[in-house]
């Protein structure tokens, strides 16, 4: 991940050395070099997805003129989002994010949960399955809500084993399990939200200049201080992808561009919103489309 924007960009340089300072792991050689096991696992993944969608950001920054309407991040994701609405700067998203990291895998060490994705089935039967799996004090729950028919669920594994067997009889086409390293956007990581709200009232906000639509809410938030809670209720709470890009399409947006790593938010947008004009930009080889969309 990045290295064409390391190799082509001075902004892009800075960024990845800055994560390697803040992190103290090799974050620049994991997302150029991996090995793939050590950069899914969530210290590295979070600050190496942050700091590839910043790169690309300031990349796209360096080219082109850039003016959103609204802005959105999956999960962590949404810290990128934070810098481009100019909640705080670059240096202080990868701070949290290395905050965050640290504080979920504490959570996930305490808890043997991980994260499934369930497909073809709708919301309610899901939360219902996930209602009765949920028994002796081991809970699962909904946690990414990523496009219709495409949902996933968290918690620990004994009731995500018991979550797989109901929702394949509520008529879930596939449970397939998820490389993650623990049960994320689920009641387990309250603890992590707790220690990560005393980081986020240390650090300084400002009012959003575009509207950035909250993981939890699906709404637009713009106040400091409300973008301050969200950040740390998003850790426990479902991250309402699919009605946040209808709340974009009912804002006017009908321009969707992905910065960052992977093109898997291009992908859902097509899958929620049809008509919507899609791309990525996750390297510079993507530069021409993302041109194309920005001044159609």
């Amino acid at each position: 991940m990045g290295a064409d924007f390391i190799a082509n960009s001075d902004n892009a340089r800075r960024l990845f050395s800055l994560a390697d300072t803040i992190t103290g792991l090799p974050i620049t050689r994991l997302c150029t070099e991996g090995p793939l096991e050590r950069l899914t696992a969530t210290d590295v993944a979070q600050p190496g997805v942050v700091v590839t969608s910043l790169a690309a950001l300031a990349v796209l920054r360096e080219r082109l003129p850039l003016q959103f309407g609204a802005v959105a991040g999956h999960s962590v994701g949404e810290y990128a989002a934070c810098v481009a609405a100019d909640v705080f700067d670059a240096e202080t998203a990868l701070k949290l994010v290395h905050e965050r990291a640290q504080a979920m895998a504490a959570a996930c060490a305490a808890v043997d949960g991980t994260m499934a994705a369930v497909i073809g089935l709708d919301e309610q039967p899901l939360r219902e399955a996930c209602a009765a799996a949920s028994e002796n004090g081991s809970s699962v729950q909904v946690a990414n809500l990523n496009a219709p028919g495409n949902l996933i669920v968290s918690g620990a594994r004994d009731a995500l084993e018991r979550l797989s067997v109901g929702a394949k009889a509520a008529g879930a086409r596939r449970v397939l399990p998820l490389n993650v390293g623990g049960p994320f956007h689920s009641v387990y990581m309250r603890p992590a939200a707790q220690a990560l709200s005393n980081v986020l009232n240390q650090v300084q906000f400002r009012a959003a200049n575009v509207s950035v639509i909250a993981n939890a809410s699906a709404k637009p938030v713009q106040a400091a201080e409300e973008l301050r809670l969200e950040l740390a209720v998003q850790v426990y709470s479902p991250v309402r992808w699919i009605e946040t890009l209808h709340e974009l399409a009912a804002m006017g947006c009908d321009r969707f561009l992905e910065i960052g790593p992977g093109n898997v938010l291009a992908g859902l947008v097509r899958r929620t919103l049809p008509d919507a004009n899609v791309a990525s930009f996750g390297s510079l080889e993507n530069l021409d489309a993302a041109e194309a969309l920005l001044t159609r």
